[in-house]
């Protein structure tokens, strides 16, 4: 029995949890991240001019598209882990940084598919994240220049 959400293997006896949706939203709507979370355009990426990389990847790099007001970080009474029997949200509001326009790249390279939820904005797929999923803002490049380099890459 297959089950949605799923990605099995192909021996049948084992599988993993995607974040993989038929969410479909128009294109002409406006999203409105809640909280940290950030909508990011995947683009894909070359990983070198040099050498040949057969990759099984998918890109981290992308575009930011939307992004959410921010958040009040969580508070513990206890550093330990183990120790903590309290937590509760801060008084202190950490407002987002990254703006929209801001070419990223997330942490990690995930086999086989994203390991973020992710919903089809118009034509093109889109991942939703945190913004602490966010390893770095790459300055200097402008959401069109990464999106000529990664056309000129798939073609």
């Amino acid at each position: 029995m297959r089950v949605p959400g799923l990605e099995h293997a192909t021996d049948g006896r084992s599988a993993r949890i995607t974040h993989d949706s038929n969410t479909d939203i128009p294109q002409g709507v406006k999203i409105r991240p809640l909280r940290d979370q950030i909508i990011i355009e995947p683009l894909n990426v070359v990983l070198s001019t040099v050498i040949i990389v057969k990759e099984n990847t998918k890109p981290v790099r992308g575009i930011v598209k939307a992004v959410g007001p921010g958040h009040y970080p969580k508070q513990y009474n206890h550093a330990d882990k183990t120790r903590r029997t309290l937590t509760w949200d801060s008084e202190v509001f950490q407002p987002t940084t990254l703006k929209v326009g801001d070419v990223v790249e997330l942490g990690g390279i995930e086999f086989q598919g994203y390991s973020f939820p992710t919903v089809y904005w118009g034509d093109k797929l889109h991942i939703i994240c945190r913004e602490a999923d966010v390893s770095g803002v790459v300055e200097g490049l402008t959401a069109e220049k990464a999106r000529a380099d990664s056309e000129a890459y798939t073609a």
